[in-house]
């Protein structure tokens, strides 16, 4: 096995670098689309060279157009359809919505973590698997059990997609004074900053934490604030219901985040920053899961790719 990808640091698996990641977002905080068809034609050269009999593609998926049909199955996260016209404008936008479906059409199989992602790329292709996201929760779960630091901890890329407003928003809404944890970065960051000095909740900023002191964070919360709109899966969901944290998401029709607190029987999904706000002030938050959790550990996972790839691919 070989996994290629840009040098963000040790691996326990076999690495191909493609050298210091490049800068993947623009000012805005949407991604950029040059490193992406960079990263395709970088992909295909170590392929060739590899002779992989197997090509798990996945973000930022442009490689897929590049790589052997038969030999290749799309790991896809997220279907944005129509979203992109509203993601990069009209114009450019109509061009990403029009390679996402060829790109979806192309490899031998795709594989998505959600049922919501799968019923939109099934308008598309009928032959799509469902295999959730997958973590080593035994990396997780060691975390639990600590004294409740931060009432509320955030955990996103700081950018207007991410419903970030939203969460401040519900955040503002609760009387009592909270002590808030603000881990990632982006355009918004100046937002919260400004909450910090003039709302009347205590807030720390981590905008460059290690994953390690994420996990320390999270898992020091009482509860996890997501107010996304859009979620293919939510690996940060998951991480914090591991962690012990206690997730409030956004019920919308495109975030699988609401799939995911139902499986688990653990965490609320709210419509309004009223209804976010409310759960935070009622603080009475149940024991977190862990029996349930165990279907998402990453070794069920791995079976479940390497099913598929015996039944589709010899």
């Amino acid at each position: 096995m070989l996994y290629i990808t840009y040098s963000w640091g040790p691996s326990d698996v076999p690495l191909a670098s493609l050298g210091p990641p490049p800068r993947l977002y623009d000012g805005a905080g949407r991604r950029r689309l040059w490193p992406a068809l960079q990263f395709a034609f970088a992909v295909r050269r170590v392929v060739e060279k590899a002779g992989c009999r197997v090509i798990d593609a996945s973000v930022p998926y442009t490689e897929v157009f590049l790589l052997p049909r038969e030999r290749t199955v799309l790991t896809l996260h997220e279907f944005w359809g129509r979203r992109w016209r509203e993601y990069f404008g009209p114009l450019v936008g109509r061009s990403v919505e029009w390679a996402e479906r060829r790109m979806v059409l192309r490899p031998r199989a795709v594989v998505v973590p959600s049922r919501l992602t799968a019923e939109r790329v099934r308008r598309v292709r009928e032959d799509v698997y469902v295999i959730p996201f997958g973590l080593r929760l035994e990396d997780y779960l060691k975390y639990r059990g600590a004294g409740k630091e931060f009432d509320v901890v955030v955990v996103s890329r700081l950018v207007p997609y991410k419903g970030v407003r939203g969460a401040l928003a519900a955040l503002r809404l609760v009387e009592r004074r909270l002590k808030v944890a603000v881990v990632g970065n982006g355009p918004l960051l100046d937002e919260f900053r400004r909450e910090a000095v003039r709302g009347r909740h205590a807030f720390h900023l981590y905008s460059s934490a290690s994953e390690e002191e994420k996990r320390r964070i999270v898992a020091n919360s009482v509860y996890y604030l997501n107010m996304s709109p859009a979620e293919g899966f939510s690996i940060a969901t998951l991480e914090a219901a591991a962690l012990g944290a206690y997730p409030v998401v956004l019920r919308s029709e495109h975030s699988a985040a609401v799939e995911l607190v139902e499986a688990l029987g653990y965490g609320a999904a709210v419509t309004t920053p009223e209804e976010a706000a409310a759960v935070i002030s009622a603080d009475h938050v149940p024991e977190p899961p862990t029996a349930p959790l165990w279907r998402y550990h990453i070794a069920n996972v791995v079976d479940q790719y390497e099913k598929i790839i015996n039944d589709i691919l010899y």
